[in-house]
């Protein structure tokens, strides 16, 4: 055999080994599957106790049957243990590691009886619930959760991911401790809070005539949107913008660095900012408790207020050291006496505040309105 022959050869065989190779490298290990089936009764309930963590699908269908697939991919797909019973209550499944450290990807895709109660915990991944109408509470170390075409309550939590609930007729809480909240074409009284992340009310209503839940949000840190709180809204947020579409009966607002803007409040409002802008429009009558009570700390506050509404000014713009008072001003639509006053007096003059008072239709609620190197405007609605 000559010498390129030989070559041709070894070329040939170099060739076909690493092709061999890439197949080998290219070509996942098998995924290990169960598949389970169950006859349940309507009203019945799943349990779900993972400490393997993993993705969870559970969709409702129209059968009185809990249908179960589970997927266990990953190196150590061997070391998981997947028990899946029935029980007098209903269906209950549970997943561990054989041995400490192990490592593999444990899915499920589940199908339940529309009318069914849920009961989950996982130690991470996202979680997926959609037309399932019971008793849904739930705990995740760490995924977000999508809720979609739920019924009757909720309770459920996730130490770090967003959380959405959409096209719902459902009550309960939504907590997470570093994500989003959205809640989004939702009937019923949902209180979504988050530590660290926004938190969206989306064309949410009372459940019902005789609700008459406020809306209560709080968020370490992001903005707050409430589309509609007919019976109220207490918000908080410590690092965020406030924005309310349209409120009854009361808005209470805080945030520790954000604007404030309510568009549309029949009632009372008391709000607060620490170095933001504020703006109020009031609508509806005059008649019941009309009291407004705005501050911040540094910024412009607008109030829009009823013509005929009764009202006792006590306004106050706190101007610093060095801030000229002709740079700032109380504008009123209303009679309103404005008197400037200083303290100290020559080299120790200090700071200086432009109060704003007087009282027109009666004086019956009190609007008071503190801002610091900032304009006060009250208007009149039109």
């Amino acid at each position: 055999m000559g010498v390129l022959a030989t070559t041709m050869i070894r070329l040939t065989t170099r060739i076909i080994a690493l092709v061999i190779l890439g197949v080998l490298i290219t070509v996942p290990s098998w995924a290990q599957e169960i598949h389970r089936t169950f006859d349940v009764k309507s009203g019945s309930r799943l349990e779900l106790d993972l400490e393997t963590g993993g993705d969870i699908t559970i969709k409702g269908w129209d059968r009185n049957q809990v249908d179960i697939t589970v997927t266990i991919e990953g190196r150590d797909k061997d070391d998981v243990t997947v028990d899946i019973n029935e029980n007098s209550r209903g269906v209950e499944i549970s997943t561990e590691f054989d041995r400490r450290r192990a490592r593999a990807d444990v899915n499920m895709i589940i199908r339940v009886p529309r009318k069914f109660d849920l009961e989950l915990s996982t130690t991470g991944g996202d979680v997926e619930i959609e037309d399932v109408d019971g008793k849904i509470e739930g705990s995740s170390m760490g995924g977000d959760i999508s809720l979609a075409g739920l019924s009757g309550h909720i309770e459920f939590t996730t130490m770090g991911g967003d959380i959405s609930l959409t096209n719902s007729q459902i009550d309960g809480s939504l907590h997470t401790m570093g994500g989003n909240v959205d809640i989004t074409d939702v009937v019923g009284t949902v209180q979504g809070t988050t530590m660290g992340g926004d938190v969206t009310y989306d064309n949410v209503k009372s459940g019902s005539a005789n609700s008459k839940d406020e809306v209560k949000i709080s968020t370490m840190g992001g903005n707050v949107t409430v589309d509609e709180a007919l019976f109220g809204a207490d918000l908080h947020t410590m690092g965020g913008d406030i924005e309310v579409r349209k409120a009854g009966k009361y808005v209470k607002a805080t945030t520790m660095g954000g604007d404030v803007v309510v568009h549309a409040i029949d009632g009372w409002i008391e709000a607060n900012t620490m170095g933001g802008d504020m703006e109020v429009t009031m609508v509806g009558g005059t008649d019941g408790d009309r009291h407004v009570q705005l501050e911040s700390m540094g910024g412009t506050v607008v109030l829009t207020v009823p013509a005929g509404l009764s009202m006792e000014f006590d306004v106050e713009i706190n101007l610093s050291k060095n801030e000229d008072d002709s740079d700032y001003t109380i504008i009123s639509d209303f009679d309103v006496n404005v008197s400037t006053s200083s303290s100290g007096s020559g080299r120790w003059k200090g700071s200086r505040t432009i109060k704003g008072t007087g009282s027109v239709n009666g004086g019956r609620n009190v609007i008071k309105i503190r801002t610091t190197n900032g304009d006060i405007k009250i208007l009149r609605a039109r």
